[in-house]
């Protein structure tokens, strides 16, 4: 397997075809639906930027938008307070 740096294209590419793939497993709800419209947006402007700074943001973003997703399936557990 090849490493990834953030930003990278293949990088966004690869993470949003595993939120597309992890949307399809949820109901047509409106939280999926929401998902699906931001991911397409940052998507879209991600591809729109050229500079590292703000294409390593919308990598981030996206990111985050599979962690709401893993939250919405029930798979993040609670946080521990220590």
């Amino acid at each position: 397997m090849r490493h990834l740096s953030v930003g990278q294209p293949e990088a966004v590419k690869v993470l949003i075809d595993k939120n597309l793939d992890l949307l399809d497993g949820f109901a047509d709800g409106t939280p999926g639906r929401r998902l699906r419209r931001a991911i397409s947006r940052a998507d879209k402007r991600y591809r729109q930027i050229s500079t590292p700074d703000t294409r390593g943001f919308y990598h981030g973003l996206i990111t985050g938008y599979a962690v709401a997703m893993k939250v919405l399936q029930g798979k993040v557990g609670a946080l521990r307070s220590g």
